[in-house]
């Protein structure tokens, strides 16, 4: 039975990864010369920067500086998404599933203090009982340590949660979790290679609430 939905934030309710790949991107092109291929990008999505860092130095074959820049960049990332809209279907699922009684939480790599400002300019925080962050968690996302503890919080067992996740690093957690999940790949994650997920949809535009409560 469900009764619990559990969304990842960023690429989820604020198309947030687009952004930040595309500072990255520019970012490496003036500073190394290098090319970042969104298909290269896509390790440190849904989880953090750290496996992207890995992955340039062995790549580009010097250090990356890649805190001090993410540091340097913020101010740019806060400025490009501050009036972001809500993905689409966004508001009006939010708003079936709380019809239909269901508890909502976020299980993000990403820390409080982000969601919560966009949640808030976006007037929705109030839809959500409980959030599950990196502050909270000891390991990120592909681990499942943030579904789990956003389980726990809802008081409901993992099976009895969906999962909406965007990226192949979140839905790995999400299996690791025993939490079944509903993909919507964005303009960034659509290059994953998504498998064993419970549903894939274009945006949770085309998703019958209904439909999934009656065949969960």
């Amino acid at each position: 039975m469900l009764k619990a939905i559990v969304f990842d934030f960023d690429g989820v309710i604020v198309d947030t990864e687009s952004e930040w790949y595309y500072i990255y991107r520019d970012w490496l092109k003036k500073d190394y010369d290098y090319d970042l291929k969104i298909e290269n990008y896509l390790v440190c999505v849904g989880a953090n920067s750290e496996a992207l860092f890995r992955f340039l130095e062995q790549d580009i074959g010097e250090q990356v500086n890649g805190r001090d820049f993410e540091q340097q960049a913020m101010q740019e990332f806060i400025r490009r998404t501050g009036k972001l809209p809500p993905m689409a279907g966004v508001m009006e699922f939010l708003h079936s599933a709380r019809k239909r009684s269901l508890k909502l939480a976020i299980a993000s790599s990403a820390t409080l203090n982000k969601i919560q400002y966009h949640l808030n300019r976006l007037q929705i925080l109030d839809f959500f009982d409980v959030f599950s962050t990196a502050d909270i968690c000891e390991s990120v996302k592909p681990a499942p340590d943030i579904f789990l503890k956003a389980a726990q919080l809802l008081g409901c067992n993992s099976e009895e949660c969906l999962a909406v996740e965007d990226s192949g690093n979140g839905l790995l957690a999400a299996k690791r979790a025993n939490m079944p999940c509903l993909i919507v790949p964005n303009q960034i994650t659509r290059y994953c290679d998504f498998q064993g997920y419970y549903k894939m949809v274009n945006s949770l535009e085309e998703v019958d609430l209904d439909e999934i409560i009656q065949n969960f």
